[in-house]
């Protein structure tokens, strides 16, 4: 078990692009932290100089309390889940496990013992005696991560492991990661992870914390709970959530202790909550939840009631999305399925009122986009 420590970790390749921009931050003992971002994010690139495929160009990256900037792979305690598997075809699930194992020049029994063991763990014991084409896409992620179990290493770095894998999939196997995690921890033996994901819904269920990226920049380093409630800006709030947040833009006034908002043509005053904000006059951003877009609903506190037309409405069973026009803007609200008959009638085109409850909103910058009431 160990650490990672990145301290101003940058890249930057031969053409000048820098990729990683200056990166800092610390993974404790036997944590599993998530890196999500959008493709071309550098999630990877960070990954895999974590790893020592890639090579820093300056800062200073330390597993445990030893400085591994220069260090071959094989040396840093770390091992790593491919997003293609990367098995051998001609090897058999027993062969591929053992492999590295034996590479290392460890006694058979040895080597036997933890393949055993990590069969085990993964349930995988009866397809020891497989190739690789004989195994479904799940199985194959399973004995990916069995050769990384086996190696005992202090750090697991997962690149995207269940990309390949279809929905139903994806959703099983993010669980047992996530188990696995816990068990070993259990067992006396946390390891920390390093998982990388563009899907923001692997990283708010599996990250004990998650690292949003955007162009080699950390965005925020935070809890689940605190990305989705308290995000740093606007382009965590977008991307984290789905449906993602409403944004909109809006004016806010100030006068003595009051702050009304201006937006969609209606004008309300802000909850105390928010009076937090400074300025007299200042162009904003306003975030809200669909879930805090209420529809066709009796009169509430703190709520600002929009007249709108409805633009189309989906069905995904146990909710409701219902997406509704007012002017150029497009407004998300997310209904359980309890309250499908609000919108149950209701077609393209047809004049609805939503309420916007102003409570639950978030206050953006317009300009840099930062969140005017972060703690961040």
């Amino acid at each position: 078990m160990a650490s990672v420590t990145l301290n101003k970790i940058a890249k930057v390749y031969p053409n000048g692009f820098k990729a990683v921009h200056d990166i800092d931050f610390k993974i404790n003992d036997g944590e599993f932290v998530v890196l999500v971002g959008p493709s071309g994010c550098a999630k990877s690139t960070l990954l895999r100089m974590v790893a020592g495929l890639e090579s820093i160009t300056s800062g200073e990256l330390k597993i445990g309390d030893k400085v591994v900037n220069r260090a071959p792979p094989k040396d840093r305690g770390a091992a790593m889940v491919f997003q293609n598997y990367a098995l051998y075809p001609h090897m058999k699930v027993r062969e591929n496990l053992a492999f590295g194992l034996k590479l290392q020049g460890l006694p058979k029994e040895e080597v036997n013992s933890r393949v055993l063991d990590a069969a085990k763990l993964l349930e995988i014991e009866t397809l020891l005696d497989r190739f690789p084409r004989q195994l479904s896409g799940g199985q194959s992620q399973r004995v990916a991560v069995g050769r990384a179990i086996v190696k005992k290493p202090q750090v697991f770095l997962f690149d995207e492991p269940l990309s390949n894998l279809d929905a139903k999939l994806r959703a099983s196997m993010r669980v047992r990661i996530t188990e696995l995690h816990q068990q070993l921890k259990a067992a006396g033996l946390p390891c920390t992870v390093i998982y990388v994901t563009h899907d923001q819904i692997e990283a708010m269920t599996m990250g004990e914390r998650i690292c949003v990226l955007k162009e080699g920049r950390i965005q925020q380093f935070d809890t689940p709970s605190m990305l989705y409630n308290q995000p740093a800006n606007t382009f965590v709030a977008s991307f984290i959530g789905s449906p993602e947040m409403n944004i909109l833009d809006a004016h806010l006034s100030v006068d003595g202790n009051a702050r009304t908002v201006t937006l969609l043509g209606g004008k309300s005053r802000l909850p105390e909550s928010k009076l937090s904000v400074h300025g007299t006059e200042l162009a904003i951003k306003l975030g809200l939840r669909p879930e805090n877009v209420l529809v066709n609903a009796s009169d509430e506190k703190d709520v600002l009631w929009i007249d709108c037309e409805i633009s189309h409405i989906e069905y995904m069973g146990s909710e409701v999305f219902a997406y509704f026009r007012v002017g150029d803007s497009t407004i998300t609200s997310r209904l359980p399925a309890s309250q499908a008959t609000l919108v149950s009638s209701l077609k393209r085109g047809d004049k609805a009122r939503i309420g916007l409850q102003l409570l639950h909103s978030h206050l953006f910058d317009a300009e840099t986009g930062v969140n005017l009431n972060s703690t961040h």
